[in-house]
């Protein structure tokens, strides 16, 4: 049995994942990279949250389909923080895949992935 809490370890993960976004921008490499870990640093703090709440979900559609329904629908998330993971994770399907070219701002992506991740942070540290 670990030791590890698994919404502070959601919430590194989520730290770790924005951290390396950042890091791939200022690399310059592609904006296929930089989206893989801005979804991921939102999936793992919308995780934490869902952690936090008492919510074991076992797959990335369960996390974003939890987040909706238990975070977005409490109002504790707004509608457009929900769609926002949503609209990520069919951006990092894309990327990942290569579906198709990726016209995106990604200093956009990155800008509103650092207020996701803080918003979901402060969810987990109060204390209400």
């Amino acid at each position: 049995m670990s030791d590890v809490d698994p919404v502070s370890e959601q919430v590194r993960q989520a730290r770790q994942a924005l951290d390396d976004a950042h890091g791939a921008r200022d690399a310059d490499l592609s904006d296929a990279v930089v989206i893989n870990r801005l979804y991921y640093a939102c999936f793992h703090a919308a995780q934490a949250v869902l952690y936090h709440r008492g919510f074991e979900p076992e797959s990335h559609g369960g996390v974003l389909s939890l987040f909706g329904s238990e975070v977005v629908a409490a109002g504790d998330a707004s509608r457009d923080r929900g769609r926002f993971l949503n609209d990520l994770s069919t951006l990092r399907k894309q990327a990942d895949y290569g579906y198709e070219p990726i016209d995106e701002n990604v200093d956009s992506l990155l800008s509103t992935t650092e207020s996701f991740v803080d918003e979901m942070e402060h969810l987990v540290d109060d204390p209400h």
